[in-house]
């Protein structure tokens, strides 16, 4: 932040305010090193994931980037810093301002500062007319810097005020951007249902929730990879017949299709009589509209592969799935349709029967 100070005889309390040592300097730097291997860590994935995930991650990745830039300029400068002044101190008297380093001392006399700053470095500038001399006051205990800041007068405290409540904001805002690609990306997401494919579980104008943990996480296909990769011991458990799934369809990279997983690795599969049979027996589908018929060009009937899975949707006249595409890789599911949490229609109508777990 920004703070501009006066220098103030009364104020000085000639205490010599030492910059910090052993591990309390341990503790700040490893901090900051673990804060700082945070923030390269999401602009790096924002970087290479932005071309390839549907999320609104461009401007966070504008802000991360802008942030991870200041970082790092920020704790470079607390490393220089910490190699200049360590075991050094600063005092402020009412002759003087001493600051102590490594193997130096800088006597400022009192009738040549101008005025105190603090920048967004974290260095307390002592300026004369014509040069400064920068001090690391976030290289201080926080009781001691309060302590510095307390001997001068702030030269403008509403304008200080708003400075710090602003960095606050920016700090919040960025963190929050940043958090918020990843728990899209990895957790829980938003969707709505476009088409009527899913009818009568899902219909036309939905809103739900996707969670993205049951399965394990997907890491996107980014620069430098061959395909999406499937981190299935991460996950909570296997894909189970009657899950209704989010997914990219293999014949289309730029959409997300929902439809229900109605056949797993190792089920033989066969679609005849308007139903669907697993290893030989027809499944219970009330949640069915229509009749299921086969596509003579799509030989996924029979024992399905390792890693992959049949998607059908729940409308069968009316869902281009697994009996135009194909089987579907395990590494293309985005994640589990969990909740639905708003129809338009039916809250006109006041009907609120559907809401919640979707099954």
């Amino acid at each position: 932040m920004l703070q501009f100070l006066r220098f103030d005889r009364a104020r000085v309390s000639g205490m010599e305010i030492p910059v910090i040592s052993g591990k309390t300097a341990a503790k700040f730097f490893i901090k900051r090193t673990v804060y700082l291997l945070i923030f390269i860590y999401a602009t790096l994935f924002l970087a290479v994931a932005t071309p390839f995930v549907k999320t609104p991650s461009l401007p966070v990745y504008f802000m991360g980037s802008l942030a991870t830039a200041i970082y790092i300029v920020r704790f470079t400068n607390h490393i220089i810093k910490y190699i200049r002044y360590r075991g050094g101190s600063i005092q402020l008297t009412a002759d003087e301002v001493i600051l102590k380093g490594k193997n130096f001392r800088i006597a400022v006399p009192a009738d040549a500062i101008t005025y105190f700053e603090v920048n967004v470095l974290g260095n307390f500038l002592v300026r004369e007319k014509h040069q400064a001399h920068s001090f690391p006051a976030i290289l201080l205990a926080e009781e001691d810097r309060d302590k510095l800041l307390d001997q001068a007068q702030d030269m403008a405290p509403k304008r200080t005020k708003f400075y710090r409540k602003l960095w606050e904001f920016i700090d919040a805002i960025t963190v929050a951007l940043v958090l918020a690609v990843h728990i899209i990306q990895f957790i829980v997401q938003a969707y709505y249902i476009p088409s009527g494919s899913m009818e009568d579980t899902l219909r036309v104008d939905d809103r739900l929730f996707v969670e993205k943990v049951t399965y394990g996480p997907i890491i996107p296909k980014m620069m430098g990879m061959e395909k999406r990769i499937h981190i299935d011991c991460l996950g909570i458990r296997d894909i189970k017949r009657g899950d209704i799934v989010i997914f990219r369809p293999p014949h289309d990279e730029e959409k997300d299709y929902i439809k229900r997983c109605v056949a797993v690795a190792g089920d033989n599969l066969e679609v005849k009589e308007g139903g669907v049979f697993i290893n030989g027996k027809k499944q219970d589908e009330p949640f069915v509209k229509g009749i299921t018929v086969a596509d003579k060009n799509n030989p996924i009937q029979g024992i399905v592969p390792k890693g992959q899975i049949v998607v059908f949707g729940d409308n069968r006249g009316n869902s281009l799935d697994s009996r135009y595409f194909g089987y579907l890789a395990i590494e293309r599911i985005e994640g589990r349709a969990f909740v639905l949490y708003w129809s338009t229609k039916d809250i006109k109508k006041f009907d609120f029967s559907r809401f919640g777990l979707i099954r």
